[in-house]
């Protein structure tokens, strides 16, 4: 069989970097691990065609026997355009993914075929059900799959070029209960890991592919620590012999900073950058939504631990929560800039389908609409001790006071001086670094207009004087703040246009 794997475009969000994208060289920052996964698992003889739309098109005219395709619920609306191209020319489309797992009831009856969950069982067992003639139009596993049984996804098959960075997948499932997360609902509760042993393959793979940078993609890393550690010391071996080809980054809960031999063994394995979900700085907050690691010790401190070897923190933040006044989005800024967070992903609280805020949220007629899980899109929650229009218009003012040009140098510049001990000396450049450094600086001095110019020259500058060993990193985050700062207007644009709706006239706010 030929089987043709299709990831839709991605619209434009915090983490997309359309602004930059060009100048970095690239068509996107990381791909969706799903597809290289399937094409992983597809035994031969069928051959496995890859096509992810955000660097190449798609070509509605292939001759497939079968098309997948995947998507989170943010990719919904382009997911139902490409299932119904494809169909209404007579392919046979089997759909999963995140979407495809919350939501299923929204894709019966619109594809040929439907897996719920993970797919590493089912999906051999579809091949060989269609190859026979008799697929079936739902597939779900009887149990959490083994992951030390999951092959080598299929990295090969990517336009790799194309990438800012690849993906690759330790675990699955994370240890905690957020009330508003999702990746329980999917993964469970109990961290399911690979094997050390099929990790490094992965690792060693995507080195001789030409990746510089890995994302470590598990919702949660250290969700079982004695394995983590297990990979750390392999991930710093195989750095120590190759000269440090690949910086890592992942995602981690905030009880990191409260195990020193872990941090140690993040910044041994070259990991530069973790993102965390912070989501408040009030404990209130933090109690609410059941999440309960963030309310050991004291939240600066416990950034800063982690700076202090080295790692960037990017914190996931959010507003919204029933314990959140009017005075929390002052408080979200403070607690940004003391903590010296040069990026941080700040959004409204969103009830997701099947999440346990979700039910609560409706339970208490509090719900709005169903949440599309775009980050353009405006909660779906009537809040508790604000009005909606009380919350945007403070949405609004943070998102602009974070990438407000003198707050984002000054939280960054903090943080670049204070930065720990680093894996590398010197200026840290490999092959390769210095075309992107000057086309980065071409686009935020020459072109960027004097605003831009003044920001970079003098974030730039007092990084050459005070600690010049960090100039990499200080030009990589001034070109950032250039996506940040598109993205953050972008928004107030919706912004706006929803709160025109409690105008005078329009509709009332409906203040709970």
């Amino acid at each position: 069989m030929k089987i043709y794997l299709v990831t839709p475009r991605n619209p434009t969000s915090f983490w997309t970097y359309d602004e930059i994208l060009p100048v970095l060289g690239k068509r996107c920052i990381f791909p969706n691990l799903s597809m290289p996964t399937i094409a992983g698992l597809t035994p031969p003889p069928h051959e496995v065609v890859l096509c992810d739309e955000n660097v190449e098109a798609i070509n509605f005219d292939v001759a497939a026997d079968v098309v997948g395709v995947t998507g989170y619920i943010v990719h919904r609306e382009r997911m139902f355009e490409i299932i119904d191209e494809f169909r209404r020319r007579g392919r046979f489309v089997v759909v999963g993914g995140p979407f495809a797992s919350l939501c299923p009831e929204q894709l019966r009856g619109r594809c040929d075929g439907l897996f719920i969950e993970e797919a590493e069982e089912t999906w051999t067992r579809f091949l060989a059900d269609f190859e026979a003639g008799v697929p079936k139009s739902e597939y779900r596993p009887d149990e959490k799959p083994d992951m030390t049984l999951s092959p080598t996804p299929r990295f090969d098959l990517l336009r790799v070029d194309r990438y800012h960075a690849l993906t690759i997948q330790f675990a699955r499932g994370c240890p905690f209960n957020c009330e508003f997360c999702d990746i329980i609902v999917v993964y469970g509760r109990r961290p399911r890991a690979k094997s050390v042993d099929q990790v490094m393959r992965e690792v060693r793979e995507c080195h001789r592919l030409g990746a510089r940078q890995v994302f470590i993609v598990d919702d949660n890393f250290i969700g079982n620590k004695k394995l983590a550690k297990e990979l750390l010391r392999e991930l710093a071996r195989f750095g120590l012999e190759n000269g440090y080809p690949l910086d890592f980054q992942t995602e981690a809960s905030l009880n990191v900073a409260q195990d020193e031999e872990l941090l140690s063994l993040l910044r041994a394995a070259n990991f530069t950058t973790i993102f965390i979900g912070i989501e408040s700085p009030r404990k209130a907050s933090l109690a609410e939504s059941k999440k309960t690691q963030n309310l050991r010790g004291d939240l600066v401190e416990n950034v800063r631990r982690v700076q202090s070897y080295g790692i960037q923190v990017q914190a996931g933040m959010i507003v919204g929560f029933d314990h959140d006044d009017t005075s929390i989005f002052e408080e979200q800024l403070r607690f940004i800039q003391e903590a010296r967070i040069p990026v941080s992903m700040t959004g409204m609280l969103q009830a997701m389908p099947k999440t346990p805020l979700y039910d609560r949220i409706e339970r208490e007629g509090r719900l709005i609409t169903e949440s599309t899980g775009d980050q353009f899109v405006l909660s779906n929650i009537v809040p508790s001790q604000m009005s909606r229009r009380a919350l945007y218009e403070g949405y609004r003012w943070l998102a602009e006071q974070l990438y407000d040009f003198r707050n984002y140098r000054e939280r960054t510049l903090a943080f670049l001086l204070n930065r720990g001990t680093h894996v590398h000396r010197g200026l840290n450049l490999r092959s390769g670094d210095l075309p992107r450094l000057f086309s980065v600086l071409r686009d935020t001095l020459l072109l960027g207009g004097p605003r831009r110019a003044w920001f970079t020259l003098s974030l730039l500058g007092a990084t050459l004087l005070r600690r010049p060993s960090v100039i990499k990193e200080a030009v990589s985050f001034a070109i950032v703040h250039k996506a940040f700062y598109a993205y953050m207007l972008q928004l107030q644009t919706v912004l706006d246009a929803a709160l025109r709706e409690f105008e005078p006239g329009a509709e009332p706010d409906p203040t709970p």
